[in-house]
């Protein structure tokens, strides 16, 4: 299977396009709005903050691709490949071109889903699975979880960073750079990787990085950029993005990098989503993050995400975050299904460039035949596959054996 030249060409010609689209950046909030919200609370006063958004037009790259689009009917799976990622970069484009608008949360819906979406095969919904990781991080408060941890500055973990970096990528490694109104901890892209200045980081923040921004985000990116004929696959989209976040997050997991906090914070997402849709404004999500033992500032940051691309005191949702907890469960039970059946170079087709789980079987056949360019830099994690079936095959052997923690056990004190 080989992408035919014309194929080969509009790919070119999207991911061009592709690459030079943003959202975030568009999105952001100025950052002096956390100070003035956080001292307007102070003196008990219901002030904030006034936003407004820069007109975004990208309408002549709308345009050309949807000739792009226009100009094949998908038949092959290389084909369907690039037809749905060129609609996803529209996608993208819409969502910019209705920011501050109640389509703008329509179509994040669409895009991003909902809390009460359930996960593929199964009962259970986003919003369900959110409150089990809430309660249960409640198990771990005392007396598992001490003092909180040293607090790292954003320079810290920018060298810190950039070392590891080195040592993996070289001189092709993105650069990282610390910048204020950020409104993740961190964003990562072939090129560059931002940290959030003034935010103060712990131990595990630093794994966590390094895992879900670097040898995810980074990587996947520098190893799309190497294909020769699916150029799209270098370039995230929307419909990447659960995938993309999913394995990020499962490489935290696998890695032991991933603390309850941070299950809980990804939890706390989903249902603050859900409480914003209900009607909930900017100021009743801020205490909802703070009443579940988040600072003043991380609750600002963690309210600002979901209105960003809308207002504080409308129902103009960015319903992004939905995907984490959604995406983590899609990849586990990928990397499961592989591991079960012999067919683990499925898992290895995730690190070849930015594509979806869906995208995995599309592209099988492509992927050994040598069409789709083998991923040059993988994460250790990764090539150590001892330790990496060890923790699948106990993630199956636990959904196997069901023990109630609530009676008898055989762990009983003896009399």
């Amino acid at each position: 299977m080989k992408a035919s030249k014309k194929l080969i060409d509009i790919n070119r010609q999207a991911y061009g396009i592709g690459r030079g689209l943003k959202l975030l950046g568009h999105l952001s909030w100025p950052a002096h709005f956390e100070s003035e919200f956080l001292k307007a609370l102070e003196k008990k006063k219901a002030t904030l903050p006034e936003i407004s958004y820069e007109k975004i037009d990208y309408s002549e790259q709308k345009d050309q691709l949807t000739k792009l689009c226009k100009s094949f009917t998908p038949s092959s799976p290389l084909e369907m490949f690039t037809w749905t990622t060129i609609k996803s970069y529209i996608d993208l484009i819409d969502l910019n071109h209705t920011i501050g608008t109640p389509e703008f949360c329509e179509l994040s819906k669409v895009v991003f889903g909902l809390p009460g979406d359930r996960f593929p095969s199964s009962e259970v919904t986003n919003i369900e699975a959110a409150k089990q990781v809430v309660r249960l991080s409640k198990d771990f408060d005392f007396p598992y979880i001490k003092e909180p941890d040293v607090c790292i500055m954003a320079d810290s973990i920018k060298q810190y960073l950039e070392r590891r970096i080195r040592g993996v990528f070289g001189e092709i490694g993105p650069r990282v750079e610390v910048v204020d109104g950020l409104a993740a901890k961190a964003t990562a892209t072939a090129q560059r990787i931002k940290i959030r200045n003034g935010t103060h980081f712990t131990s595990y923040d630093f794994k966590q990085l390094f895992y879900h921004e670097v040898m995810t985000h980074s990587l996947t990116a520098i190893n799309g950029g190497l294909q020769d004929q699916l150029f799209c696959m270098g370039c995230s989209s929307p419909r990447t993005l659960k995938t993309q976040e999913g394995l990020a997050t499962f490489s935290e997991v696998i890695t032991g990098s991933i603390d309850i906090s941070r299950l809980k914070r990804l939890s706390l997402r989903i249902l603050a989503i859900d409480m914003a849709l209900g009607g909930a404004d900017f100021r009743d999500v801020y205490q909802f993050f703070k009443t579940h033992g988040q600072s003043p500032q991380e609750s600002y940051a963690s309210t600002q995400r979901l209105f960003r691309g809308g207002y504080p005191d409308k129902n103009i949702i960015f319903t992004k975050d939905c995907i984490y907890l959604d995406g983590l469960m899609q990849v586990h039970t990928l990397f499961r299904w592989a591991m079960k059946h012999n067919r683990l170079e499925l898992a290895h087709l995730l690190f070849s460039g930015r594509i979806s789980a869906e995208d995995v079987f599309l592209l099988e056949e492509a992927y050994k035949s040598g069409t789709i360019v083998h991923p040059k830099y993988l994460p250790g994690w990764f090539a150590k596959i001892e330790g990496l079936a060890g923790s699948l095959v106990f993630s199956l052997l636990a959904n196997i054996i069901r023990i109630n923690v609530d009676g008898p056990s055989g762990l009983e004190k003896p009399a």
